[in-house]
């Protein structure tokens, strides 16, 4: 690689956590909050709300982590 190729990489990194800081981690949060609210007004066990309230978040960050990388693709195949 040379050092341009590590520029941009480095760059595409950095892109990436301002993205997972400023948008990804309060969308997971409201993903994480919505079963919280559903498991409150069905009277859900606490374990299950957690669990489904975790696994939720989980889907949303790594869906928009995902997305990330198919962004860059589309790009670099249009250039």
């Amino acid at each position: 690689m040379n050092e341009e190729e590590v520029q941009d990489e480095s760059e595409k990194k950095i892109d990436r956590a301002r993205l997972a800081a400023t948008k990804w981690l309060p969308m997971s949060a409201i993903g994480a909050a919505i079963p919280f609210v559903i498991g409150i007004i069905m009277g859900l066990r606490v374990e299950q709300v957690l669990v489904a309230a975790a696994l939720t978040s989980t889907l949303v960050f790594s869906g928009l982590w995902m997305q990330s990388f198919g962004r860059e693709r589309q790009y670099s195949s249009a250039t």
